[in-house]
C-alpha cells in the first residue's frame, strides 16, 4: 500500500491505494454493511478496502458518466418519466446492483461506494462543485430509494431516520381514531405498498402514516399531500421519500464540507500525491480524444473560414474570429485553438501556414514567428519535445479555465458577459425565444446546455443528445450539412473519420433562425 490516511481524515477514509490490485471484503458503510443484498447506500461509513490506482481512476470515471447523464437531462428540461429512463440506461451500463449472485453483486456494491468517496473528495473543494455534487447525488439516490420495494424503503428509512435527526415514528392508532376524517380526506385513495392495496383497504392505516417536522416536508405543501396536525405533518408511507431525501441531503452536505477541510488541511502528503488526479476528474471528458493521429488532411487550409464559419462552436469561432481580426492569440487561447484544429483535422504544416499568416498580418517577421511560435504548434502535434500526442480540450476544461483581463479563451457561456453574450447570439441571426432560452440556460450554469441549444437552433432537424467537447459539436455539424447538402466539396475523409470536410456553403436564412422554446 502507498499509505493510510487517520481514521478522523476524511478521503477514502481509511482506504488504501496498491499497484497491484488486493481483494478485500473490507467494510461498506450504512445500509450495505448491514445488508447483503441492499441496493441503496447512506454512504455514511467510508469504506476500508484496498484497490488499484487504476481501479480508482475507473470507478470515478463511471461513476461521473451516470452524474453528467442525470445534470444533462434535468437541464434540458426532460419529462421525469424520461429522466428516470436514463437514468436506468446510465446505471445498468456504469452502477449496476443487480447482480445475479452474491460475489457480483458484492463487487456492484464495492464500486458504488468507493467511487461516491472518490468523487466526494473531488467535488468538495469549492462551494460550485459541492452543489453540483450534491445535487446529482440526490436524484441518484431518490431515484434508487424509488425502485426499492416496501421492505428494502423501511430499512433505508431506518438507516436515514433511526440515528441522526430523531427516529422517524408513525402515528399510533389512538391518532388515527382522533383524526381519521382528515386523513382519509387526504390519503383515504393513496397506495401503500406493492400489492396497490390504498390507506382505505389497509387493516392498520396507521402503520402507513408517520409524523415528521413539518419543515422537512415543505415539497408536499404545493401537492396538499400532508396533514398538519400541531405543528407537525402527517405524511403517507408513499411520500415518505421526502424525509428520506431531506436526511439524506442534509447529511451530505454537512459530510461534503468537513471532507473538503479533512483532505485539503490535514492530508497535506495525500493531497499533493491525489491532488492533481481529483482536480483532474472533475474536468474530465468521457468521450473520445478527437486527437488526430495518424489521420491527416480532412480539414484543408483554403476550407478553414468556411468550416468555422459554420460548424464551430462559438467559444472557437470567436478564437477564430479574434486571431483573423487582431491578428494575435496569448498563450492559453493558442492552445485552446491550436489543439481544436488539430482535432479537425487540419495538418500541422496547413496549421503553421495559418498561424504564421496571421501573425505576420499583425507586424511579426517569418524569422520571429519561427522562433517564438513555430515549436508550440509542431509541439502540439507531437513533433517536439516528449512527441506527446495532445488531445483538444474538452468543454469541462474550457468551462473551468479563469481568463482575465484581455484574455479571450474559456467558455462563452461561463465567461462572457450577459451583454457581450446576447449580442454575439443576435449576430448569429438567433431569433428572441432561442436567446432568451440561452440566457436562461446560462443563468443556471448550464452551459454545456446552452450551447447545445444554440446547436439545435442553427441545426433544424439536428438532434445530439448532449456537448461535452467543441470537436464533437464541430464533427456533428460537418455530419448535418453533408446529410442535408450533399458532400459537395470533395476530398472528405472517409465517414468513420472524426471529422469531415465541409459541403459548400448555402445563402443564410432571410430570417432569424426561430425554435420553440
Amino acid at each position: 500500500p502507498l499509505s493510510t490516511f487517520p481514521a478522523t481524515s476524511f478521503v477514502l477514509l481509511a482506504m488504501q491505494f496498491s499497484s497491484n490490485r488486493k481483494r478485500d471484503s473490507g467494510r461498506l458503510s450504512g445500509a450495505l454493511h448491514n445488508n447483503k443484498r441492499a441496493k441503496i447506500s447512506i454512504y455514511d461509513v467510508p469504506p476500508t478496502m484496498e484497490i488499484s490506482m487504476e481501479e480508482f481512476e475507473q470507478f470515478a470515471l463511471d461513476r461521473m458518466r451516470v452524474l453528467k447523464a442525470i445534470d444533462a437531462a434535468k437541464a434540458k428540461g426532460l419529462k421525469p418519466d424520461e429522466v428516470r429512463e436514463i437514468i436506468k440506461q446510465q446505471c445498468a451500463l456504469y452502477l449496476p446492483l443487480d447482480g445475479k449472485d452474491e460475489y457480483k453483486f458484492m463487487e456492484e456494491r464495492r464500486k458504488d461506494e468507493i467511487s461516491h468517496f472518490i468523487l466526494r473528495i473531488a467535488y468538495s473543494k469549492t462551494e460550485d462543485l459541492r452543489r453540483w455534487f450534491l445535487r446529482q447525488e440526490e436524484i441518484l439516490f431518490r431515484h434508487r430509494f424509488t425502485e426499492l420495494d416496501v421492505q428494502a424503503r423501511n430499512h433505508a428509512i431506518e438507516m436515514l431516520t433511526g440515528t441522526e435527526g430523531g427516529k422517524l415514528l408513525n402515528i399510533t392508532e389512538h391518532e388515527w381514531v382522533m383524526h381519521s376524517a382528515g386523513l382519509q380526506k387526504v390519503f383515504g385513495s393513496a397506495v401503500v405498498d406493492d400489492k396497490g392495496n390504498t390507506l382505505q383497504d389497509s387493516s392498520d392505516p396507521w402503520n402507513h402514516v408517520y409524523k415528521v417536522p413539518f419543515e422537512q416536508v415543505l415539497d408536499l405543501v404545493s401537492g396538499r399531500r400532508l396533514l398538519l396536525v400541531d405543528g407537525e405533518a402527517f405524511v403517507v408511507s408513499r411520500d415518505i421519500v421526502s424525509v428520506v431525501i431531506s436526511n439524506f441531503r442534509l447529511r451530505l452536505s454537512r459530510h461534503l464540507t468537513e471532507n473538503a477541510r479533512a483532505f485539503y488541511a490535514k492530508a497535506e502528503e495525500e493531497a499533493e500525491r491525489l491532488g492533481p488526479l481529483l482536480e483532474n476528474l472533475t474536468n474530465a471528458y468521457l468521450g473520445p480524444s478527437f486527437s488526430s493521429g495518424p489521420v491527416v488532411g480532412r480539414i484543408t487550409l483554403d476550407k478553414v473560414p468556411t468550416a468555422m464559419a459554420r460548424s464551430a462552436p462559438l467559444c472557437m469561432k470567436a478564437l477564430y474570429d479574434t486571431l483573423t481580426d487582431k491578428h494575435h492569440l496569448k498563450h492559453d487561447a493558442r492552445m485552446q485553438f491550436g489543439l481544436f484544429l488539430k482535432g479537425i483535422g487540419v495538418t500541422l504544416e496547413d496549421s503553421i501556414a495559418l498561424w504564421k499568416e496571421e501573425m505576420m498580418r499583425g507586424g511579426k517577421t517569418s524569422e520571429q514567428f519561427d522562433k517564438q511560435y513555430a515549436y508550440s504548434i509542431r509541439h502540439n502535434y507531437g513533433m517536439e519535445g516528449k512527441r506527446t500526442d495532445y488531445s483538444p480540450y474538452g468543454c469541462g476544461k474550457i468551462i473551468n479555465q479563469t481568463p482575465v483581463g484581455d484574455q479571450v479563451h474559456g467558455c462563452p457561456y461561463r465567461h462572457w458577459s450577459a451583454q457581450h453574450l446576447q449580442s454575439a447570439l443576435a449576430s448569429m441571426r438567433l431569433g428572441p425565444n432561442v436567446v432568451s432560452d440561452v440566457m436562461e440556460k446560462v443563468k443556471g450554469q448550464h452551459y454545456q446546455v446552452a450551447c447545445l441549444r444554440v446547436f439545435e437552433a442553427t441545426h433544424k432537424g439536428g438532434t445530439v443528445d448532449a456537448l461535452n467537447h467543441p470537436n464533437q459539436y464541430f464533427q456533428d455539424s460537418i455530419k448535418y450539412w453533408d446529410a442535408k447538402n450533399g458532400d459537395q466539396a470533395g476530398g472528405a475523409a472517409p465517414a468513420a473519420e472524426a471529422a469531415q470536410t465541409p459541403a459548400k456553403p448555402t445563402e443564410p436564412a432571410a430570417a432569424p433562425i426561430e425554435t420553440s422554446a
